[in-house]
């Protein structure tokens, strides 16, 4: 279970776990429905439009300044 306080902010670098690939956090939504997650929208480097992206799946690269 995520808590709000482990949650990346918004224009934090990450990188994709399975990909490797870097993107920045654009926006982000903490659900709560019998479980709890949390999952971002995020521009992925090279791709046009945004990809949800679960916070389980991101490592931290840069918080933002």
């Amino acid at each position: 279970m995520v808590k709000d306080e482990d949650t990346y902010p918004i224009e934090t670098i990450v990188r994709l776990r399975k990909t490797g690939e870097f993107a920045i956090i654009t926006d982000k939504t903490f659900l709560k429905d019998g479980k709890s997650f949390m999952h971002y929208l995020a521009q992925i480097e090279g791709k046009g439009g945004k990809y949800a992206l679960y916070h389980e799946d991101v490592d931290l690269e840069a918080l933002p300044e």
